[in-house]
């Protein structure tokens, strides 16, 4: 695990010294654990009018905006930066896999940022979160994903500002490229967030029924039940045996505007094995009025792993 400690610059770390410049108004050094990877990068980001750096705690890619203002290269364990005052949340990145975030705020007479942690921890992919909108009647819609910068893949192609569309009350939308039945997108986020006590155990051949049963008792539409089949139907990797945790909370930020009356989320995180498990608890959402609901994948190595067989792939 990588640790980030922004420091004083005036503060020696326990290490050594480093020679701040006079300059810099923003420093700190980089902790990492035997194994993992130097900072490849590091991003001073200010944050947007209304917005929170690093909402959902102190990981990358939990869900706030901003503008990237400096990008100072790492010096050995150690970065600054000269930055305006204001509100900012600093991102770090250790190859592909490694990231953390922590909020800063920089004033008129900073000489450093000082008594601030980041927790650099592993990412891995979050596969096919289709996000549905269902209005009363045809709205204009404008929705915003987390951490745009962490976004691996989407449909339509995701602007930096986010989504506009025209959404129907059959769930239709009309997007800047045409006609969608949702909106698609994949992106990193961090493991230690899942929640990794309550699910259920099941044979790796039943595992993708298992979730859609999940789903039709929870809430989801026919609709979307059947994207998701759709979707993972000779994709979903294959071993003897599966533990599947749902994931009803602690999930990517995404606003929607105007907000939902109700929002139905769940992500199922998919491990290899059969794992001792809680019973799940899962979320009462009565979908009324403008309603909205997102289904996504993620799927714990070596189940995306070479070796394994997935038909169609």
């Amino acid at each position: 695990m990588l640790t980030l400690l922004l420091l004083a610059c005036d503060i020696a770390p326990d290490t050594g010294t480093h020679g701040f410049s006079d300059a810099s108004n923003l420093c700190g050094r980089i902790e990492r654990d035997s194994g993992a990877p130097a900072a490849s990068g590091v991003n001073v980001v200010q944050v947007l009018d209304g917005e929170t750096a690093c909402v959902g705690g102190d990981t990358g890619g939990a869900g706030w905006w901003g503008d990237v203002v400096e990008s100072p290269a790492p010096d050995g364990d150690f970065f600054e930066a000269t930055v305006p005052a204001g509100s900012y949340g600093v991102e770090v990145y250790a190859g592909p896999d490694y990231s953390g975030c922590s909020a800063a705020v920089v004033a008129d007479d900073s000489t450093c940022s000082a008594d601030i942690v980041v927790r650099v921890s592993q990412q891995f992919e979050f596969d096919k979160p289709n996000l549905y909108l269902y209005p009363t009647e045809r709205t204009d819609v404008s929705v915003r994903l987390p951490a745009w910068r962490q976004i691996t893949e989407s449909d339509p192609r995701y602007p930096v500002d986010g989504w506009r569309v025209t959404a129907w009350p059959d769930g239709e939308l009309d997007t800047r490229v045409g006609e969608r039945d949702f909106l698609f997108y994949e992106m990193n986020y961090d493991v230690g967030r899942l929640q990794q006590e309550q699910g259920w155990c099941v044979r790796g051949p039943l595992a993708q029924l298992s979730i859609e049963s999940e789903m039709k008792d929870i809430g989801f539409l026919p609709t979307e039940i059947r994207d998701f089949a759709t979707a993972w139907d000779g994709e979903f990797p294959e071993t003897e045996w599966m533990t599947i945790y749902p994931q009803f909370t602690h999930l990517a930020t995404v606003k929607i505007d105007p907000e939902p009356d109700s929002f139905l989320r769940a992500w199922y995180y998919v491990a290899p094995g059969c794992r001792a498990v809680e019973p799940v608890q899962p979320p009462d959402v009565v979908r009324t009025g403008f309603h909205a609901a997102e289904w996504g994948v993620g799927f714990e190595s070596p189940l995306d792993a070479p070796d394994v067989v997935v038909h169609g792939g």
